[in-house]
């Protein structure tokens, strides 16, 4: 098979300024998955370095050079990619349907547009007001919600199906990264060239088996917290790196799992550039 793919299906146009600030908003995402791939993989090294989610990621880059600009490119594509997934779902750019899974589809990845939109606005507020990153993380706010379940008729229920839902989503992860088709889905890698395509599908393969292993750790945090009706057992994606880091041969699970994070993050710049998106 060859390495250089077009798309799998045509793509609907839409607006050329959503066009541009969606692969600024796929390169903003690669940068934060690269930061927490590179803090995790020190830790790992013992070099230094954390575990930590979006939003430390974010404060990391705003005290770096440059870091109010950064930012601030940083938010407003954030608030891009947000812009990008829901005009697709609404209007099917990338045609995948209105049978009921692609219907489901179309909204769990507006709803993911949503979540990366708020920290879009989160990053902007907070640069307006104190010149740094977002405060709060990732572990924080899963054990609020966490709390918030709990307290509900069923609450154990619903968050042990959480729970599920994320060990699914992982399952579902592990199986597209098998996939050198589905990895370049929607990627326009015909003028890339043989070996890069070969690259940006390998970091791709390899980056998001790495992120379903964070998608499972989370899953069991949110199951364990069920079980033990318990939200302080619930955790974020720093939260899942952390736990990895205290597993037997932590420091090679963690630091595979970093660099894994960080070929994620390239996959995503990557993906800012070759995404197959029709201007109007």
């Amino acid at each position: 098979m060859s390495s250089i793919a077009s798309p799998t299906a045509p793509v609907r146009a839409v607006a050329p300024g959503i066009v541009l600030l969606a692969r600024l908003g796929y390169a903003a995402k690669g940068i934060v998955f690269i930061v927490i791939g590179a803090l995790a993989a020190r830790l790992a090294a013992g070099t230094g370095g954390t575990t930590t989610d979006q939003r430390g990621a974010l404060r990391v880059i705003g005290e770096g050079p440059f870091g109010t600009m950064a930012l601030l490119v940083i938010g407003v594509g954030l608030l891009g990619y947000m812009a990008w997934r829901i005009v697709s779902a609404i209007t099917d750019a990338e045609r995948r349907g209105d049978e009921p899974a692609s219907v489901a589809l179309r909204i769990a990845q507006a709803g993911r547009g949503v979540a990366y939109g708020l920290l879009g606005v989160q990053t902007l507020r907070a640069l307006a007001q104190r010149g740094g990153g977002p405060e709060g993380g990732g572990g924080a706010q899963a054990q609020h919600w966490t709390s918030r379940l709990l307290e509900l008729p069923f609450g154990r229920v619903l968050v042990f199906a959480a729970g599920l839902g994320f060990l699914g989503y992982a399952g579902w992860q592990l199986y597209r990264s098998a996939s050198e088709e589905k990895v370049r889905s929607h990627l326009d890698l015909a003028s890339a060239g043989p070996a890069r395509s070969r690259w940006i599908v390998r970091l791709g393969q390899f980056g998001i088996a790495a992120r379903a292993v964070v998608f499972v750790v989370v899953g069991i945090l949110l199951i364990r917290a069920a079980r033990q009706h318990d939200a302080s057992e619930a955790g974020g994606l720093s939260d899942s790196l952390a736990t990895l880091a205290h597993a037997p041969y932590g420091g090679i699970v963690l630091g595979v799992v970093a660099l894994g994070l960080v070929a994620y993050g390239t996959y995503q710049v990557a993906t800012a550039r070759y995404r197959y998106m029709r201007a109007v």
